[in-house]
């Protein structure tokens, strides 16, 4: 089967699959990414993607981590700010979100294109682990994927 072609701006889950040795080598996949959801960001020549992580897919110490170097760069660069710059700052301004983005091999991802397919990746999940929890944004794109499904049938 052909590899899908991958553009910048598409939902995507890495493959949830054992590491291999290769995977070592290249830095292109670790256990830990198994199962994550994003958006790419970047398609390189070589087969590369940068994905921007859905933090409600990362595993929990990944996302307690995630969670506790924002706060830590948040709060230094508020402490940077002057007083009056402080009092400037919108709360949209002030919200600070790190994103986490990681470099993928094309061959370990799968578009989520349709309810359909993230129901089918879903079910895939045999190793014992509970399955990927879907998230609202999962399911608008699947429903969106739908109703143009139905639009261009009918």
């Amino acid at each position: 089967m052909p590899e899908p072609s991958f553009t910048e701006g598409t939902r995507v889950r890495i493959a949830d699959r054992d590491a291999t040795s290769e995977d070592a080598k290249s830095g292109l996949f670790y256990n830990y990414m198994r199962g994550m959801t994003g958006v790419i960001q970047k398609v390189y020549p070589a087969q590369e993607a940068a994905i921007e992580i859905d933090t409600d897919t990362m595993p929990e110490n990944i996302a307690i981590r995630n969670h506790e170097v924002q706060e830590q760069m948040r709060t230094k660069w508020l402490d940077s700010l002057s007083e009056e710059g402080r009092n400037r700052l919108t709360d949209q301004e002030r919200e600070f979100k790190l994103r986490y983005v990681a470099l993928v091999s094309t061959k370990d991802l799968i578009p989520i294109a349709s309810e359909q397919q993230t129901v089918k990746s879903i079910k895939s999940d045999t190793d014992g682990r509970p399955p990927h929890r879907v998230t609202s944004t999962e399911l608008d794109v699947a429903e969106q994927a739908e109703l143009q499904r139905r639009k261009q049938t009918s």
